[in-house]
């Protein structure tokens, strides 16, 4: 468990430092790289937040100096309680451990328990309050984009009165929920558009990941700014591939139909959901990023680098670690060979006492 808790907190350290920086520069990386590329950096850094370990990597090409540092009998001597201190020391660090495993135990299931019942409680109002779509127009525009985009698989499509924005739900069985209220045809093919990218996208496990990511990292505020920023370039992302042929009056009714859903507000709504709305200041920035027409760049550099980060980050910290347990390692021993020395010359002078008595 010590070793567990270790990792947690070296990874939470490292993350932060890279989400951080990642979510300061990314207003200027949204100019010049395509919004997908930006979700998947961003899909990368929430899986570097879930798999606390990380490989370990011998930077062979940073030269390092270590100054040995000789263990010599005489500065032994001069510590003749090591021995005691370290019983003490252990002692007194087990409890200390398990006090915090306990409290980071409590706090993951605490999260994991609210989103499982806040999920079984959306969902039942799912169930309750929704109503399947009957009709042909709607049904065979549904069919027409799940061809176009090469979707196979069965997506419901229902009418709740529980949701006042449209929204994909489902991991094993996807349904598309539409609000109440009328939406024009025009307008409905881009949003049943924008909820089936995301089904092919697989963004309702992915967003179950970062959810995993905030279970495990409950403790650090950072994690809750990743989560939320992955949301909305999720949907800024997805907003760009339903407008990728798009002309400009397509964008401006697209745009017309988000500020449609602003209206209305928000009603009840779970974690592991696509959500078109997303907050009035996300979709903010969703109207600038729809109606910017600039060509951008692939961001393959960009993920790159962003994996290294994440790796050498890790690899630094638990470097880190290595180097203190081999140093205690390294102490410890010397300490028992002083023991056994100790014992050794001990014995030897009661032998010598023995003799001189006999």
């Amino acid at each position: 468990m010590q070793g567990f808790l270790t990792n947690l907190l070296q990874s939470s350290v490292s993350m932060s430092l890279i989400t951080l920086v990642y979510a300061a520069i990314l207003p200027l990386l949204s100019k010049r790289y395509a919004a997908k590329w930006n979700y998947m950096v961003w899909l990368l850094v929430a899986a570097g937040w879930v798999f606390p370990f990380r490989p370990r990597i011998d930077l062979l090409f940073l030269p390092v100096q270590m100054r040995d540092i000789p263990l010599t009998q005489s500065i032994i001597n001069d510590m003749p309680f090591m021995d005691v201190g370290d019983n003490v020391s252990t002692r007194a660090t087990i409890p200390f451990w398990w006090v915090l495993a306990v409290i980071w135990g409590l706090g993951f299931v605490s999260i994991v328990l609210y989103h499982v019942l806040r999920h079984g409680r959306f969902m039942k109002m799912v169930r309750r309050w929704s109503e399947p779509v009957t009709d042909l127009k709607v049904l065979g525009i549904l069919d027409n984009l799940s061809s176009e985009l090469g979707i196979k698989k069965h997506i419901g499509i229902s009418v709740c009165e529980s949701v006042s924005s449209p929204m994909l739900v489902g991991l094993f069985r996807p349904v598309i929920l539409l609000p109440p209220f009328k939406i024009s045809i025009d307008e409905l093919s881009l949003i049943l558009k924008h909820e089936l990218i995301h089904f092919k996208r697989h963004d309702l496990w992915y967003k179950a990941m970062i959810l995993t990511a905030t279970a495990f990292h409950w403790f650090n505020p950072v994690v809750y700014l990743m989560a939320k920023a992955a949301a909305e370039q999720c949907e800024i992302s997805c907003d760009s591939l339903v407008l990728q042929n798009a002309d400009f009056h397509q964008r401006i009714q697209y745009g017309e139909s988000i500020i449609g859903v602003v209206r209305n507000g928000a009603k009840l709504q779970t974690a592991i959901s696509t959500n078109f709305y997303g907050g009035k200041k996300g979709m903010k920035n969703r109207i600038s990023s729809i109606m910017d027409l600039k060509r951008k760049k692939a961001g393959v550099l960009i993920l790159c680098m962003a994996l290294i980060g994440i790796l050498l980050t890790g690899t630094a910290l638990a470097s880190t670690n290595t180097d203190q347990e081999s140093i205690t390692t390294v102490v410890s021993g010397t300490n028992n060979s002083d023991s056994n020395i100790s014992n050794e010359v001990i014995r030897l002078k009661e032998s010598l006492r023995n003799l001189y008595i006999d």
